[in-house]
């Protein structure tokens, strides 16, 4: 499936590592594990992610197949959709939403959100990207961006607060 791939790329090197200079950003960046109010800045790092998506929350997804979603590690593949949780440095999350291929769109359920299409002859997939913290963001692909916004909406009310 080369639309996924072109995506596991784009979002790949959004992971990697780096240092925060310039711009306009005030993001506390020390003492990574505890945000400022004493929560986890990884609230998802012990969580299997297809624990995050229950077939009845996109029924368009659990059509597909009457396979149950695998996962690996910190990736969950179902039928025509994925979740991937991924921990970035402040330049892989400054970069991933500030990159242009990224289309911002409203808040799903207060967390920043954005979407990528890749098309490829015969395939085509989209990611809806929510940035759960500045260190954590949770990546959903699907068929279009509308189901991938649906379950996206699904995780996000899963999401440890």
């Amino acid at each position: 499936m080369p639309a996924a791939v072109v995506l596991a790329g784009v979002l790949g090197l959004a992971a990697c590592g780096g240092s925060t200079e310039g711009g306009d950003q005030t993001v506390r960046t020390s003492d990574r594990g505890a945000a400022p109010d004493g929560k986890s800045d990884t609230p998802l790092a012990n969580t299997d992610p297809c624990s995050l998506l229950k077939p009845a929350d996109v029924p368009e997804l659990s059509q597909k197949s009457g396979a149950a979603a695998k996962t690996v590690g910190r990736w969950c593949q179902g039928s025509g959709y994925g979740i991937f949780i991924s921990e970035v440095d402040l330049k892989g999350y400054f970069g991933l939403f500030k990159n242009p291929t990224v289309k911002p769109i409203p808040d799903i359920a207060g967390y920043p959100a954005g979407t990528i299409e890749v098309a490829a002859p015969g395939a085509s997939t989209c990611a809806v990207l929510l940035a759960v913290t500045t260190h954590e963001v949770v990546t959903v692909t699907a068929d279009t961006c509308d189901i991938g916004t649906k379950a996206a909406t699904a995780i996000a009310g899963r999401i440890p607060r």
